[in-house]
């Protein structure tokens, strides 16, 4: 009997295995790769771990979706908190609405290790700080406040008398705020200027991005043709009276240093340094003026 004959063709170079055919072989392995392997969060950027960009561009604004806008603004905030707020290596830092850790991020390049806490009501940009910032930098320390925010909490409880920040009196040295009193209410933003009064010690200082103009409305939500984009959302701009916003800061024993108006990066943001001046109950004494 003769023997069979055998295939001249080797398996490697079969003609019947097409390319279009082995390339959606290969797309089908890959897909099912992908299904089974954990989900990255981050990205690598100059040896910096980053949130993907869908989760920057949420935060304020479609320039944070960039790698380097996100580092090189937090570098510019941190660089800020060196000049204009004496920060040092001894610092205690407090930022409320610490968002994905970009000023953080800035703070890792500027100034090392300092003691950090962030303070957020959004609960999955917590999560990600905690869970690729801290590992990395145990000074630096995030913490959930589930309040209500109809933009970024909207299911948070509501911002009362009695919400304290889970720190001491007189924690910190410097309180910093961009970006929040642009999108919360006047009643909220009344509680966190009477926190950042009790947490800062005296002669501590404060800086906070705010929309604000004189003779208008002591409170504007989404006020038509203020600013140079759509307000689609709740609390998109919310903008406060100037007096108003002075008064409270005063009644918090905090004392204005300087405002620039219209200073901020984002249309119409105003820029507001802040110093704490001591209990506002109790009248100052001569060493409680602030001469620099």
């Amino acid at each position: 009997m003769p023997a069979p004959h055998p295939d001249p063709t080797p398996l490697a170079v079969r003609t019947d295995v097409t390319p279009a055919r082995h390339g959606t072989v290969l797309w089908h392995v890959a897909r099912q790769i992908r299904r089974v392997l954990p989900r990255r969060e981050y990205v690598r950027y100059r040896g910096h771990y980053l949130p993907l960009k869908g989760m920057r561009s949420q935060m304020c604004g479609v320039e944070f979706a960039s790698e380097e806008f996100f580092v090189e603004s937090g570098r510019a905030e941190a660089k800020r908190l060196i000049a204009s707020l004496g920060l040092s290596p001894a610092s205690k830092v407090v930022e409320i609405g610490s968002g994905l850790g970009r000023l953080a991020i800035g703070l890792f390049q500027e100034a090392g290790r300092v003691e950090y806490w962030g303070f957020d009501a959004n609960a999955l940009w917590i999560a990600w700080c905690r869970k690729h910032i801290e590992p990395r930098h145990p000074s630096y320390r995030f913490i959930h406040v589930d309040v209500a925010n109809e933009l970024y909490n909207p299911t948070g409880a509501t911002l009362g008398d009695r919400f304290r920040f889970p720190l001491a009196d007189a924690h910190a040295d410097i309180v910093y705020m961009w970006g929040v009193f642009t999108n919360m209410r006047l009643d909220d933003a009344r509680v966190y200027v009477r926190e950042t009064g009790r947490l800062l010690r005296h002669g501590g200082r404060a800086f906070l991005t705010a929309f604000v103009e004189s003779n208008v409305p002591a409170e504007s939500i989404n006020p038509p043709g203020y600013v140079d984009y759509a307000c689609t959302l709740p609390l998109h701009v919310v903008r406060y009276d100037q007096d108003v916003l002075f008064s409270m800061f005063a009644e918090a024993g905090l004392t204005v240093e300087h405002f620039g108006h219209h200073a901020g990066r984002q249309c119409n943001q105003s820029e507001i340094y802040l110093r704490k001046i001591g209990d506002p109950h109790r009248i100052p004494a001569a060493q409680d003026v602030i001469t620099d």
